[in-house]
């Protein structure tokens, strides 16, 4: 018989497993690609901020033409609260991916002052 709290531990593990791959996939990116995938965010943002109805809603699916047309309905008389949402998330994409910039910057700066204080322990040494 086996103990249903070692269960619950083997599940919570599982599920810990899962998501952290998720985000592994991200922990790998490099400055540009971060970078680049923040610019592409915001444009979705500001594109969305300008929809009715932002493409690729997955709560407006439903297999019935009635709940489609019902989910639409309710979307659109609740729309004008969320437009403020893809404002603000487009705003702090901008600001994030400002950031993005700026690392991409320092990253180079960092790399060239690596490279000239290598030089000069070298002549240094060297002499």
């Amino acid at each position: 018989m086996r103990d249903p709290r070692s269960e619950d531990a083997r599940t919570s593990l599982e599920r810990e497993l899962y998501w952290a791959e998720e985000a592994t996939r991200r922990s790998r990116m490099d400055t540009p690609e971060v970078r680049d995938a923040l610019h592409d965010f915001v444009l979705m943002m500001r594109d969305d901020e300008k929809q009715v109805v932002p493409r690729g809603e997955p709560n407006l699916a439903a297999r019935k033409r009635w709940k489609r047309q019902l989910k639409l309905r309710l979307f659109r008389l609740t729309r004008p609260i969320s437009w403020r949402y893809d404002r603000l998330l487009g705003e702090l994409g901008e600001l994030a991916a400002g950031l993005a910039d700026r690392v991409a910057v320092l990253e180079a700066e960092l790399a060239r002052l690596r490279k000239e204080l290598e030089e000069r322990d070298h002549r240094g040494g060297s002499a």
